[in-house]
């Protein structure tokens, strides 16, 4: 008989029990349930979502439910708890563990009964000790959700670890099966050019009802996006109670995984089927990706810019749904972005599935951010934990670069090569960084400097993060801040919110205006400009000192006042508009050497055509007009695939109307193929009187 799988989704309605000091046993839950004493709650949820405001500490969650026909070998599966969980069955321990991301499997065979049972789980989410231990020593492996400025109350001492991300945010499922119980399965390919194939190698881990040694016969299908599903037949030998599984398949003429900037994302679904266990729909993709000397990154041996910005899909991550992540990744790509750094925190599987889906690529980081305790137990933790990492998102094409931690600071040198080599040992197949350091965040225009800085290509040649605040739309400012606080940036809610009144007033000097309206208008604009200046800077440095960049950051994670270009809300900031235009793949960057200039007027004018495409272009016209009138077409003969070409045109014939006002003017660019506009850009320029 066939291994049939049965499954129990225990999602839904929960009782639970709050317990903020942690005091509570087992026995004393169990007479609390008795009594009638629990409240409801519903489950997958993170229990500030649930009403439990600034909740630390425990809280019990319990669950009544049938099992009609329990199987051979049962699993409790929980695919997301954060952060400590022991769990008991029907009276019997069954198991614990810490990490907040992580799916992980209990064995609950001996403990699963037919009929009614009962499932307790002890979730324990605690604040660290404000000053001996957060922020600098912690303890918790949960990067931006426990420390960062962007969460609730930024980094205060006081306020920083407000709305505790707590819970069962994630399913939990029991499986029940006959003979094998295959969980966690991971492929890695890799592409033979000699051969024009790709050796693809499965790693299963299972479980089984026996642990004697027998040989089993497992046929494998592989489904292509396109074209005919493949068929093998391989022999493998089972051994011991719990193990792995590893075989290695040969798929000739592959259709490989690109960005959408380069091709198409081909993804393959795999099915396992056998005696004793089936796998259904594993997906992976195939691709190869490098990082030369740090200056040149490949995929699938194709040289790519990377155009990237930073990315906290959310606070909560049980609140994330298909529908929000889709409509995320969507803006991305609407953006012209083609990476993101999915920032100090590892997101649920289903993001990473629509970047696989949309062509994005995926920087990912592990959840350690700034300093932590310098205890063997604690690396040992994180060592671990970044394990656990790699095994969840081992088959996403879409993750081209693991990296251990972001701002480490002197933890680079200690903390951090272990995790690097515990990464290594794991995945060898991905680009791995050690971290993502202070020297290559350019913060020049918010927290020193200005956004003229950029001309010299500040912390390449990979720069990881570059930005500035904006605030939201008004509409969606007041539903931020209280209507009593709305015309004071210096209040505490402004702060508490993320707002940095210093680096805003004293840095970039931003304009407060007559109002709110004005000063949103100010912010608007300031972090528009600087993120244009800064990618148009870094982009004429392609091919040659810059790998890529990525702009922070690209949406808000609760409703605050960041560096955002999206708010929380989903309403575009202008800044979102000039990251799109500046990350077009075919791109036109302009210097006009005027800041001002006089009727009839000749400009002085650079301009860089820089193309991120694989493909070329012949016989187009750069076209410069002015309030719609062109004032010059300048034929461009070539342009050459994954190229920069520059063009100084000096005191040439751009020159300006005679008959025209004082004032400030948009000069707009248009590179165009016949009558086919393949990018556009503007740049505002100032006439002013002849002296």
């Amino acid at each position: 008989m066939r291994n049939v799988e049965k499954k129990i989704t225990l999602n839904g309605s929960w009782e639970y029990l709050a317990d903020s000091e942690g005091q509570l046993t087992y026995e004393q839950v169990k007479e609390n349930i008795e009594l009638k004493k629990t409240k409801k709650i519903r489950v997958p949820v993170n229990w500030e979502l649930a009403g439990l405001h600034n909740f630390s500490g425990t809280v019990w969650f319990i669950k009544s439910f049938k099992s009609n026909q329990p199987g051979d070998i049962n699993i409790l599966e929980f695919k997301g708890v954060d952060y400590f969980a022991d769990v008991w069955l029907n009276g019997s321990f069954v198991g614990s563990h810490e990490g907040y991301f992580q799916s992980f499997y209990l064995n609950v065979t001996s403990a699963l009964k037919k009929g009614e049972n009962l499932l307790v789980v002890k979730v324990t989410s605690p604040i660290e000790e404000p000053g001996t231990v957060w922020p600098y020593r912690k303890k918790l492996v949960k990067g931006i959700f426990n420390h960062h400025d962007c969460r609730p109350g930024a980094w205060d001492y006081k306020d920083g670890q407000d709305q505790n991300t707590g819970g069962i945010w994630n399913d939990v499922v029991i499986h029940s099966v006959n003979n094998v119980f295959i969980n966690h399965p991971r492929i890695s390919a890799k592409i033979v050019k000699e051969s024009n194939c790709a050796e693809v190698n499965v790693f299963l881990d299972f479980y089984r009802k026996s642990g004697d040694s027998r040989d089993e016969r497992i046929e494998i299908t592989v489904f292509p996006q396109k074209g005919k599903k493949i068929k093998f037949v391989k022999d493998i030998l089972l051994r011991g109670y719990r193990g792995e599984i590893n075989f290695t398949l040969e798929i000739n003429n592959p259709e490989l995984w690109w960005c959408w900037d380069l091709g198409e994302s081909h993804l393959y679904r795999m099915s396992i089927e056998s005696e004793n266990f089936n796998v259904q729909d594993i997906t992976f993709g195939i691709r190869e990706v490098q990082l030369i000397n740090n200056n040149e990154f490949f995929l699938n041996g194709k040289r790519l810019f990377l155009r990237g910005t930073n990315v906290i899909p959310t606070q909560f991550l049980s609140e994330l749904n298909i529908q929000k992540i889709q409509e995320q990744v969507g803006l991305i790509k609407e953006a012209n972005i083609n990476i993101i750094r999915m920032h100090a925190h590892v997101n649920r599987s289903e993001y990473y599935d629509e970047c696989d889906s949309q062509g994005i690529l995926v920087w990912q980081d592990f959840a350690l951010q700034w300093t932590y305790d310098e205890s063997m137990e604690f690396t040992a933790n994180a060592v671990s934990q970044i394990r656990d990492m790699v095994k969840l998102h081992y088959n996403h094409p879409s993750i081209v670069f693991w990296c251990c931690h972001n701002e480490p600071g002197n933890q680079k040198e200690t903390l951090d090569p272990l995790l690097y080599e515990a990464v290594k040992g794991a995945d060898n197949s991905r680009i791995i960084r050690m971290a993502s350091n202070y020297e290559e965040h350019p913060y020049d225009g918010w927290y020193w400097g200005n956004k003229e800085h950029f001309v010299a290509r500040p912390m390449g040649p990979l720069v990881t993060e570059f930005g500035a605040q904006a605030l939201p739309e008004l509409k969606s400012l007041k539903k931020i801040i209280p209507h009593k606080e709305l015309e004071n940036p210096a209040g505490q809610s402004w702060a508490y919110h993320d707002f940095q009144y210093e680096q805003t007033f004293s840095v970039a000097e931003v304009d407060r205006g007559k109002n709110v309206k004005e000063f949103i208008n100010n912010s608007q604009e300031y972090q528009s400009d600087l993120l244009k200046t800064a990618i148009d800077f870094y982009r004429r440095g392609k091919n040659k000192d810059i790998t890529g960049i990525f702009q922070f950051m690209f949406i808000d994670c609760w409703p605050s006042i960041t560096w955002s270009i999206v708010d929380y809300f989903g309403v575009k900031k202008k800044g979102y508009y000039a990251v799109q235009k500046a990350f077009q793949p075919l791109y036109i960057s302009v210097n006009i050497r005027q800041k001002k200039c006089f009727a009839g007027h000749k400009l002085n004018i650079d301009y860089w055509i820089i193309n991120d495409y694989h493909k070329s272009y012949e016989s187009c016209g750069l076209i410069i007009s002015l309030r719609d009138e062109i004032i010059y077409d300048i034929p461009v003969e070539f342009i050459s695939g994954d190229s920069i070409t520059f063009f100084y045109w000096g005191n040439n014939n751009v020159r300006l109307p005679e008959k025209i006002k004082t004032g400030r003017y948009r000069l707009d660019f248009k590179l165009k193929k016949d009558e086919d506009i393949l990018s556009s850009n503007s740049y505002e320029i100032e006439i002013v009187k002849k002296i």
